[in-house]
């Protein structure tokens, strides 16, 4: 019976062989696969095309197929893989199409922001930036920034997420902060910085989000936006200019 258990002794030995024969060809191929994702990923590129076919005449078919045929012309697996499952359709096993690469991405996102959250508690003390804008379908998007000071001094900034539905009211905002705190398990004590723009929902002395923030930790020092008040200040200087004003009115009204 421990002879029949060993791999030798098996009866499925060449169910076996195969089996594994198979394992590493795939494994093989998402190696391939993950790390035209990370490249791509870390330079912002994006990956999908006007047509996502292998092959294809069309220029543009996508980062992330440009980068795969540029790999299969010095490796030869790849370009034997990719000639044989390049366009295979729906159904069929490839690791060449978008839910693979997408896949992809979402794991690698989860890696480093666990990463990024162990350094921020390895830091202790860290701060916040908040601001929003909306896409170019018109959806508001707030990001959150957390900034912070690694072992050896140098001062970082990771962009966290984006926040999404938390309204434009200071009191959802302030929920919305303290919840993606929780949610990543920051102590709100170590706090020590928050930076918005001068908008007064943010910015309000009373009422606004730095100001309910400062009422659970009074630590937390509030440091409006410099590139929004120079531009505030460039506003107001510029409607001193009657000229200026009446050119720019007839170019946006034009």
């Amino acid at each position: 019976m421990k002879q029949r258990a060993t791999d030798l002794g098996r009866i499925d030995i060449t169910i076996t062989r195969q089996l594994k024969i198979e394992t590493n060809y795939w494994i093989n191929v998402l190696t391939r696969v993950c790390s035209v994702v990370k490249s791509l990923a870390s330079h912002g590129l994006p990956f999908r095309g006007t047509e996502e076919k292998y092959g294809s005449s069309v220029a543009n078919s996508g980062n992330f197929i440009m980068a795969m045929e540029l790999v299969a012309e010095y490796d030869p697996f790849l370009c034997q893989h990719i000639s044989k499952y390049g366009n295979p359709g729906k159904g069929n096993t490839s690791y060449l199409s978008f839910y693979t690469y997408e896949q992809f991405i979402s794991i690698m996102s989860e890696k480093v922001l666990e990463t990024i959250i162990k350094e921020v508690k390895a830091a202790t003390y860290f701060s916040i930036s908040i601001d929003s804008t909306p896409d170019i379908t018109h959806i508001d998007q707030l990001s959150f920034i957390i900034k912070y000071v690694l072992p050896n001094g140098e001062p970082v900034e990771r962009f966290i997420g984006f926040i999404d539905d938390a309204g434009h009211k200071a009191e959802s905002l302030t929920d919305a902060i303290f919840s993606i705190l929780k949610k990543y398990d920051l102590n709100v004590c170590f706090l020590r910085g928050q930076s918005y723009d001068n908008a007064k929902n943010m910015s309000g002395k009373y009422s606004g989000v730095q100001a309910r923030i400062k009422d659970v930790i009074s630590l937390a020092d509030f440091v409006p936006c410099s590139a929004h008040s120079l531009n505030l200040i460039g506003m107001c200087a510029a409607s001193c200019c009657e000229e200026a004003n009446n050119f720019f009115s007839f170019i946006q009204n034009l």
